[in-house]
């Protein structure tokens, strides 16, 4: 038996903990209004160990109305004495998109292949019987995401030997999309986040009956931490991380898909945010070219106190466009 089942590229795939909802619940062109009424927030973890410093922030990036998930451990399957192969076969021969973790070392498509250990999620998106493959999504070797395929034994290796290693993602999740769900755009969540943002309130309070709130820096005061980060980054101080400024990008890509969105919505009365809109998602999108291009080269004076001011004007723009957006959508129900 051969199954292929299908994924789209992520409206946003900088972690792969929500590209992979996202690559899943976008196969559903309907999902598109809830993608975009969500994925506001911002928050940024001053932790210096911290592996995940800067970021999209929903309390749970598995929960949405477009897909069905089912909440396995490592721990579940093994003390059920169910077989890992066969129980990802039987998953996505079912319409089931499996999330795990595996050991790189034995991965052929990720860096650590043959070279490294160490515990990295993927996406299994297919499996064929006969050729004893799986076909799995998310970034590989050459930093692009795709397909790539995998053997049974490759994955049963990289499987087992988790327990051998450091791994704190026990996770094994299940996702299949919905196809009869509706959702339309949620222009008063929007509105509500929009304020939020603009305050920059914690908005893991929101959610402290289940767990206590984050300490972070959320979203329009993340551009202070980012610019600091961006200061110790060209002077030498630190490491070029790409993640802050590809999640940057990411969140002014979704915004202006966002703008232009409510704009056809609302007869065009946002076409004016949505140009503004784009101008910061170019803006963007120049400062992680320019990381990209300082780190492949080395060329220092590619990246320095321009860039960082360029931070606050692109601050001051978008807290006037959400500001208007603001004012624009009103008591909107």
């Amino acid at each position: 038996m051969r199954t292929q089942l299908p994924v789209v590229e992520p409206l946003a795939g900088g972690y792969h903990f929500y590209a992979f909802p996202l690559a899943v619940a976008g196969t559903v062109e309907r999902a598109k209004d809830w993608i975009l009424s969500n994925y506001i927030h911002l928050a940024h973890d001053p932790d210096p160990g911290t592996s995940v410093p800067f970021c999209f922030y929903l309390y749970d990036y598995a929960i949405s109305p477009w897909l069905d998930v089912i909440r396995n451990t490592r721990a579940w399957l093994g003390e059920s004495g169910t077989d890992p192969v066969a129980f990802c076969r039987a998953a996505v021969h079912a319409g089931y998109y499996v999330y795990l973790n595996l050991d790189d070392y034995f991965i052929p498509s990720r860096p650590g292949h043959q070279v490294r250990h160490g515990s990295h999620d993927l996406l299994i998106c297919g499996a064929d019987d006969d050729r004893s493959l799986f076909t799995s999504f998310g970034y590989t070797k050459d930093d692009v995401m795709r397909r790539s395929d995998l053997t049974f034994e490759e994955f049963g290796q990289g499987y087992r030997s988790l327990d051998t290693i450091p791994n704190d993602c026990p996770q094994v999740y299940l996702y299949r999309p919905k196809q009869d769900a509706e959702y339309p755009f949620n222009f008063r969540l929007v509105r509500r986040s929009f304020e939020e943002y603009l305050d920059g309130a914690n908005v893991s309070e929101q959610f402290d009956m289940f767990r206590e709130p984050w300490k972070r820096s959320y979203g329009i005061d993340c551009y202070p931490p980012l610019q600091s980060y961006l200061t110790d980054y060209a002077e030498g101080n630190t490491e070029g991380d790409i993640r802050y400024l590809h999640i940057l990008w990411e969140h002014k890509r979704l915004m202006t898909l966002r703008t232009e969105r409510m704009a056809e919505l609302l007869d065009g009365d946002f076409a004016a945010l949505a140009d503004e809109a784009r101008g910061l998602e170019k803006q963007a999108l120049r400062l992680r070219n320019k990381m990209f291009f300082r780190e492949a080269t080395g060329r220092a004076s590619e990246f320095g106190g321009a860039e960082i001011e360029q931070l606050g004007h692109m601050r001051s723009t978008e807290r006037r466009l959400l500001e208007q957006a603001v004012a624009r959508l009103g008591a909107r129900r």
